[in-house]
């Protein structure tokens, strides 16, 4: 276990990993990282991994274009008390936890990984029927993933920025996010997996 977290560490830094941690990280900071949209993306990010290690769900066409629109929604959603006061029943710890949680849900099923070899042996393990015992490993996996955006939560948390900073930070956030969700809106997905895939290699 400890080897796959390490692995997806080293990952985080590849291009191809971009699918699953920018839209997780926009939910994140427009969250300033609280800790319920903390623990959410924790557990949206595992439990889309464990389905996308399962093969039980492959996203194309309509329906990744339809989860494109979700998720621009839900970081509406979470977007809305940063830049209004109309909005503070948006800040029910419950629900952005559940926003978040389904975005680094979606963001798991959109995500193609350029396969290390931890991956390789825990995809494997689960497509020969073994998915027990794929679980704790693909786990670890998806926590080392969200590794970083858990400390940029915690610094956030920490450092609780002033409202002008947060209005920047959230903005860049909110734009990085939406502006994802419409490329796959678009039908992009393909042509960005493919980009990432051949800047990594």
């Amino acid at each position: 276990m400890l080897a796959a977290f390490a692995e997806a560490l080293r990952a985080t830094w590849q291009p191809c990993t971009l699918v699953l941690l920018l839209p997780p990280l926009a939910a994140v900071v427009l969250t300033r990282g609280r800790w319920a949209p903390l623990a959410g993306t924790l557990v949206g990010a595992v439990v889309g991994g464990w389905v996308f290690a399962a093969n039980v769900v492959f996203l194309s066409g309509v329906r990744l274009q339809l989860t494109g629109v979700l998720v621009a929604g839900a970081l509406g959603l979470l977007a809305a008390p940063t830049f209004t006061s109309r909005a503070v029943w948006l800040r029910s710890p419950l629900l952005q936890g559940a926003l978040a949680a389904a975005v680094a849900f979606a963001a798991a099923l959109w995500w193609r990984p350029c396969v290390g070899r931890e991956l390789g042996v825990i995809l494997s393990t689960a497509a020969n029927g073994s998915l027990g015992a794929a679980l704790p490993g693909m786990t670890a996996y998806m926590l080392g993933a969200m590794a970083p955006i858990a400390l940029v939560g915690l610094a956030l948390h920490a450092l609780k920025p002033p409202q002008r900073a947060m209005l920047w930070i959230g903005g860049t956030a909110a734009v990085a996010g939406l502006g994802f969700s419409a490329l796959l809106v678009a039908d992009r997905h393909s042509d960005i997996v493919s980009t990432l895939t051949r800047w990594t290699l």
